[in-house]
C-alpha cells in the first residue's frame, strides 16, 4: 500500500514538472529595452572614489 502511494506521488510530481516544462517556451520573449545604461556601476565607482 505504501509503495502504491509513493508511486502515485512520484508520478504526479513527474507529470507536473513535464507539464510545466512544456508550457515554458524555449526562448522566452523579453519585454523592455536592453540598451539602458547601468547607473549602479557608476554609483558604486563614485562611492569608491569618494571613500579613497
Amino acid at each position: 500500500m505504501e509503495l502504491l502511494v509513493f508511486t502515485v506521488i512520484v508520478a504526479l510530481v513527474v507529470y507536473g514538472l513535464e507539464r510545466n516544462n512544456h508550457h515554458t517556451p524555449e526562448r522566452p520573449h523579453l519585454h523592455g529595452s536592453t540598451d539602458i545604461q547601468n547607473r549602479d556601476n557608476e554609483r558604486a565607482g563614485t562611492d569608491l572614489h569618494a571613500h579613497a
